[in-house]
């Protein structure tokens, strides 16, 4: 079912038109990917300016959503709640789950009040699961395992928690070849949002 998900994309071509970094993060904000308040771009950027404006957007993508200890002095552990990047390959144990699911409980509120997270993992076995209270319903479920993969159904499953929730937000994703590129946007602006960089796949058509 999630074979899909192992889907390549390679950005080996840059694209003919250099748009500025400023341009860049006023076109996110317009499909609702924004940073948060006092953050600064120059605190997240892992590489020159010159490489986020020759192959605009995914690399700044990739930067807004990976955790930052340069950010802590503002209380946040990643720039924005728009954007997770992350290694797929971080499941080994019992917890890894919990942080993940984590993450994700602080981009969906406030929605969705996540609680009461727990998981079970015994990769030799063949057992995942995840527990946890979505705005005080419990919830339980079983998961693919797949090595030290993370399992992205738990995409699927907050996509479909925020659709009965009433939010009009959905997680949508791309496989980058070394890390999964998430972002959390609402549905009707995931299409300009491909017009920006057209790699992305949502979890669910709710």
């Amino acid at each position: 079912m999630f074979s899909f998900f192992k889907r390549k994309h390679k950005f080996s071509k840059p694209p003919q038109v250099r748009i500025s970094i400023e341009e860049q993060l006023t076109n996110l904000g317009r499909v609702g990917i924004t940073l948060h308040r006092n953050i600064e771009i120059r605190d997240i950027l892992d590489f020159n300016i010159r490489d986020y404006e020759e192959r605009p957007y995914i690399h700044l993508l990739m930067s807004m959503g990976r955790e930052r200890d340069s950010v802590e002095i503002n209380s946040y552990l990643y720039p924005t709640n728009d954007v997770w990047c992350f290694d797929r390959e971080c499941i080994e144990d019992h917890g890894d789950y919990v942080q993940g699911l984590k993450r994700i409980a602080v981009m969906v509120e406030p929605a969705i009040s996540v609680t009461d997270i727990q998981d079970y993992v015994d990769i030799e076995a063949g057992e995942v699961w995840i527990a946890f209270k979505a705005n005080g319903a419990n919830f339980h479920y079983s998961l693919s395992v797949q090595g030290d993969w993370l399992s992205l159904e738990i995409f699927t499953i907050f996509s479909e928690l925020l659709a009965v929730s009433g939010s009009s937000k959905r997680f949508f994703f791309a496989d980058t070849g070394n890390e999964i590129l998430v972002v959390l946007i609402e549905r009707d602006q995931y299409h300009q949002l491909n017009k920006l960089l057209n790699i992305f796949i949502p979890f669910t058509q709710a």
